[in-house]
């Protein structure tokens, strides 16, 4: 797995770096300290992980999140903040992240969190939210067809109506319609709700 970890505290992207190496000796770790190094590091590389703090100096939060989603459209971008605010999470997820992870957490929940991310997961801090294990959207969503799982599970990666229907070669209109179908199965209202109930039932969505 190859990593890209941005961040402009030194001290954390290199505690981060050494628990990701902890994790797995072969993963790959980049380290850039603003979301511009990481932007031009994507134009030189593909990475299957992008962990980036939400405020930074420069280009920040949503701004940033969504040049490294049009940057990398097919990798997941984890947000990591000291700030674990219900709106900035829900803002964090409404713009494509695929989970969150507080800065703050204790050692042990940060270990967790990021091995959830590393396992293929998604990782969430609020409303008691806790990665039970990783198992597939099918496993954890037996209700939906195999088309309307391959939709669930590039939506999960925060990919946007048309790259979903690039990849699966379908039309927008027919991924809208999945979205819909899919969202009923659920019983939530929108691919924000649907992330939070991936987490909380584990799914993995890499």
């Amino acid at each position: 797995m190859r990593v890209l970890v941005c961040d402009d505290h030194s001290l954390f992207r290199e505690g981060l770096r050494l628990l990701l190496e902890k994790l797995d000796a072969s993963m790959e770790v980049t380290l850039t300290g603003s979301a511009e190094e990481a932007l031009a590091a994507t134009r030189g590389a593909m990475f299957d992980l992008i962990l980036m703090d939400w405020h930074m100096d420069g280009l920040e939060g949503a701004r940033a999140l969504e040049a490294l989603r049009e940057a990398a459209p097919l990798t997941r971008v984890v947000v990591l903040s000291g700030d674990r605010d219900a709106q900035l999470v829900r803002s964090a997820v409404d713009g494509g992240a695929a989970g969150f992870i507080p800065k703050d957490s204790p050692p042990a929940q940060l270990m967790t969190a990021v091995r959830t991310i590393a396992d293929g997961g998604v990782y969430l801090p609020i409303g008691g939210i806790a990665p039970i294990h990783t198992r597939d959207v099918r496993d954890a969503f037996p209700q939906l067809t195999e088309r309307q799982a391959d939709v669930l599970r590039a939506a999960l990666r925060g990919n946007s109506n048309k790259l979903i229907a690039r990849e699966l070669g379908i039309s927008d209109g027919t991924v809208k319609t999945h979205l819909r179908a899919i969202y009923q199965e659920l019983g939530t209202r929108n691919r924000t709700e649907a992330v939070y109930m991936a987490a909380e039932q584990g799914v993995r969505i890499s």
